[in-house]
């Protein structure tokens, strides 16, 4: 552990999160036991820091990423990047604070280059570029029971949501906490076909996470599964992965179906189904929450080329506004 003075921040700094129990309420996903898992199971160097000034603090994973900078964009160029990010491909940004200011403001004396990945809402950015990054879905449940979700819907939304399901008529599912169907080679189908990798994680994590996989079978063969945690009254969709050689348009319909059906079951308020698929998930009835990045670089010339070069790097979209629910007249 390194305990340093800068700008009259306090700063501690360590490879072990162990170190920081005095410190930090770990509270999902920021538990001591998924960190600890991601640790292991992904093969980027992560690094934890602590930042203390008067009040006001800042706890943030940092790992370090060979990444396409252009990854929104038709052009690719691989740079070395410090990013401050949640070491799994949630919506969540990878730091705990009560003031943003003085994240940013360590962030821009580090060496290099930064990205702060997954930031929530607008901050004060001063030399960092700020652009949006892939915005997360998030459905909320207002329903007594999947009858009465499907009853809400307009016809045709509806109509291919139950298309959907009887064409994966032949398909079993199970709900487990276990180890006891290998879902890996799943997870790595679709890692393999994403346009947005980040991280690849190891077999372990699948075997040892703390979360509930529903997972769905052919002829007893696995081809699709979801990996779900419920926190209080809130549903998390944290990874999934599908046989490819199959009709996966019915199957991916009939997956977050099943999420939904899930979280009505279970009794969740709302459910955060990630940030890839978008115009599938609102065709369910989410909505996008806007997610931002920061990027910052400690040579001058080349933080102000960043900030020139700022509609490379972002995400850039624009859905038509899906009206899936049926009007209430009177409303």
């Amino acid at each position: 552990m390194k305990n340093q003075l800068m700008n009259n921040i306090r700063v501690v700094h360590s490879t072990v999160l162990e170190e920081f129990e005095q410190q930090i309420d770990f509270t999902y996903p920021f538990t001591k036991e998924l960190l600890c898992l991601l640790k292991r199971e992904n093969k980027f160097e992560q690094e934890y820091y602590y930042l203390e000034r008067d009040e006001d603090y800042a706890f943030f994973v940092l790992y370090k990423n060979r990444m396409n900078i252009f990854t929104f964009g038709k052009m690719k160029w691989y740079y070395p990047l410090k990013v401050i990010g949640y070491p799994c491909s949630f919506s969540n940004c990878g730091y705990i604070t009560n003031n943003e200011m003085l994240l940013l403001e360590y962030v821009s004396t580090m060496k290099g280059a930064k990205l702060i990945l997954n930031v929530p809402e607008h901050m004060d950015a001063g030399d960092f570029t700020e652009g949006e990054t892939l915005p997360t879905c998030i459905w909320e449940n207002r329903f007594q029971d999947v009858s009465a979700y499907l009853d809400s819907l307009r016809s045709s939304y509806r109509r291919r949501i139950r298309k959907a399901i009887e064409r994966s008529g032949d398909i079993e599912r199970k709900e487990i906490t276990d180890d006891s169907i290998d879902i890996y080679d799943l997870y790595l189908n679709t890692y393999e076909k994403s346009n947005y990798k980040l991280e690849k994680l190891e077999p372990g994590f699948f075997r040892e996470v703390d979360a509930t996989k529903i997972v769905f079978l052919k002829s007893e063969q696995p081809i699709g599964f979801v990996l779900l945690k419920k926190v209080e009254e809130q549903l998390i969709f944290m990874l999934c992965g599908m046989d490819y050689q199959y009709d996966t348009a019915d199957l991916y319909y009939y997956m977050l179906y099943s999420i939904i059906e899930y979280a009505i079951k279970h009794g969740c308020r709302r459910v955060d189904l990630g940030q890839t698929s978008e115009e599938t998930k609102m065709k369910f009835g989410a909505v996008l929450e806007k997610r931002y990045f920061y990027a910052h670089h400690s040579n001058n010339l080349l933080n102000r080329l960043i900030g020139l070069g700022k509609s490379m790097l972002e995400y850039q979209y624009h859905f038509p506004d899906y009206h899936v629910y049926k009007v209430v007249k009177g409303k």
